[in-house]
C-alpha cells in the first residue's frame, strides 16, 4: 500500500512590484491509494455547506479545545492546527496568555466560519470579528 504525503507550508512572498506579503499555502493530504479521503468528509458539515456560516459556543466546565473544534469542525477536512490558532487569535478573552490548552469556562466564544478564518490567514481581518489590529494575523512556517 503506498501512502502519499503532502506537507503544509505557508510561504510569504515579497514581490517588488507590489511591495507586500502575500501567503501561499499548500495544504496537507494524508491517504493511500486504496482509499478514498473524500468518503471520510462530512458533507453535510454546517461550515462546509456554507463558508459564511459562524456561531458562537459557550465553554462548559472541563470541556477542552479540541472537543470544541470536533463538535464543530469534525470531518470538515479542515487543517484542525489552522482552525485552533485562529479560534484562540479571535477568543483572546477566553485564553489564559492566548494558550489552547488553557480555555476559561463559562465563557462566550466566537465559532468563526471557513471565510473568517481564510482571511486571518491572509491578513484580511473581518469586520464581523473583534480582532481589528492588522498585526493580528496568523504566520505558518513548516510543520
Amino acid at each position: 500500500m503506498k501512502k502519499f504525503y503532502f506537507i503544509i507550508f505557508v510561504f510569504f512572498l515579497n514581490f517588488t512590484v507590489s511591495k507586500s506579503n502575500e501567503p501561499f499555502v499548500v495544504l496537507e493530504y494524508k491517504g493511500n491509494m486504496s482509499s478514498n479521503a473524500s468518503s471520510k468528509i462530512n458533507k453535510n458539515n454546517k461550515f462546509i455547506k456554507d463558508q459564511n456560516y459562524s456561531t458562537s459556543h459557550l465553554v462548559k466546565d472541563g470541556e477542552s479545545l479540541s472537543v470544541i473544534l470536533k463538535k464543530y469542525y469534525g470531518n470538515s477536512g479542515l487543517n484542525m492546527r489552522i482552525v485552533e490558532l485562529s479560534l484562540v487569535e479571535i477568543n483572546k478573552h477566553a485564553f489564559v496568555r492566548n494558550n489552547p490548552n488553557y480555555l476559561f469556562s463559562g465563557k462566550r466564544i466566537a465559532i468563526p466560519s471557513v471565510n473568517q478564518i481564510m482571511n486571518l490567514v491572509k491578513n484580511k481581518p473581518d469586520k464581523k470579528t473583534s480582532f481589528d489590529n492588522k498585526k493580528n494575523h496568523i504566520y505558518f512556517y513548516g510543520n
